[in-house]
């Protein structure tokens, strides 16, 4: 039987999976051929740890009168079999001959095997991109869903980017590369898709799902395009991101000799631009981390220049963050459509607090600092 054990070695090395799951894929497979061809009872299947012999049996009882035969032996027929040995109560284990299952029963084996191991192996790969949650990956584009999900080939999976998680101005064709971000990896998508359910079934599970939009898939082509931060040199706080549009990362130098606006944009742009490319020119803006959270959020309404800035409570026990910026910068600090404020809100979000920002004109301020200054003399 040394053909047996080439083929489980064999089967291991092309599908991925272990030698422990093939044998029980066989014995499963050897069992339902047994039962096609007709035995009943406890079948058991031994395949010696090198899986080159193996032996199916019927597992019986010695009994002095036999009433079931397919569980059932007489102790005079277990002692021909067996010896003198063999006693009431024993079990003992009945060989089936191999030849006896016939051509029908050897069609069951194989198709039990075969569904046996195509699921080890669908599991094995679900193992091996549920350790890849995180990391980036590159594909190519292999269909374009009518809801709007890209189908990705990933290799030996699929990949689904869904609508939602594609950048607004993106457009694909079929053969297209796509690099993007690995968020979840399911085996029933249209329970995972709530939105819209897509219809996968002709892609076998398990499906690696991906998004080009998650702050994540930023903060990883940084540590991937940029040695200082793959070095752990230049840690990454906190990332915000209207995606396709304006991103805002804050980093830190965890090395004094390290500039980490400098590390991260390189020489005339030439570290930030590809990746902003990567992104459909996604305009990213790096500023550098502070503690302070009025600090932050000062830094993090660049390029507006903010004059002051002061956190406080509110009546609600809410932290708050106002800031003050000369009159003409008030549209700047605010951005298009609310952009800049609402990135600079997201990026202090990142640190766990929710911080509400009041951006105020200087002329409005003093004004206010006029008011209080008589309200006080009064």
């Amino acid at each position: 039987m040394e053909t047996l054990g080439k083929s489980i070695e064999l089967l291991c090395r092309e599908k991925g999976i272990s030698k422990e799951d093939v044998i029980e894929a066989v014995k499963v497979g050897i069992i339902n051929a047994a039962k096609k061809a007709g035995y009943r009872g406890k079948l058991v299947v031994k395949i010696d740890e090198d899986g080159k012999d193996f032996g199916i049996y019927q597992e019986k009882v010695v009994v002095e009168s036999v009433k079931d035969p397919d569980h059932e032996i007489s102790l005079e027929e277990a002692k021909e079999l067996f010896g003198e040995d063999v006693k009431l109560g024993d079990k003992v284990l009945i060989e089936i001959k191999t030849e006896e299952l016939g051509r029908i029963a050897a069609k069951t084996a194989y198709q039990v095997i075969h569904d046996k191991i195509t699921e080890a192996e669908r599991r094995a790969l679900y193992d091996y991109f549920k350790q890849k949650i995180g990391d980036v990956i590159s594909g190519t584009v292999k269909e374009i869903r009518r809801n709007g999900d890209i189908v990705v080939d990933l290799g030996r999976v699929v990949g689904i980017l869904p609508k939602e998680e594609k950048i607004p101005k993106e457009r694909y064709k079929i053969g297209d590369r796509v690099r993007a971000y690995i968020y979840d990896v399911v085996f029933d998508y249209k329970h995972y898709n709530r939105r819209k359910p897509s219809r996968i079934d002709d892609y076998p599970p398990p499906y690696v799902i991906l998004s080009r939009t998650h702050p994540k898939f930023l903060k990883r082509l940084m540590e991937i395009e940029i040695p200082e931060v793959a070095d752990g040199l230049v840690e990454i706080k906190a990332v915000a991101r209207e995606p396709g549009v304006r991103a805002k990362v804050a980093v830190k130098a965890l090395a004094d000799y390290i500039d980490p606006l400098g590390a991260c944009i390189g020489v005339k742009g030439s570290r930030i631009i590809p990746i902003s490319k990567e992104l459909s020119g996604e305009k990213v803006e790096i500023i550098e981390w502070s503690d302070d959270v009025a600090e932050l959020v000062a830094r993090a309404l660049s390029p507006a220049k903010v004059l002051h800035a002061e956190s406080y409570e509110d009546e609600n026990g809410e932290l708050r963050v106002e800031v003050v910026v000369p009159d003409d910068q008030l549209s700047l600090a605010i951005g298009k459509h609310g952009v800049n404020a609402r990135l600079a809100s997201k990026l202090v979000g990142q640190t766990g607090q929710i911080v509400g920002i009041d951006i105020i004109k200087e002329s409005d301020y003093r004004k206010l600092e006029e008011l209080e200054a008589m309200e006080d003399e009064e």
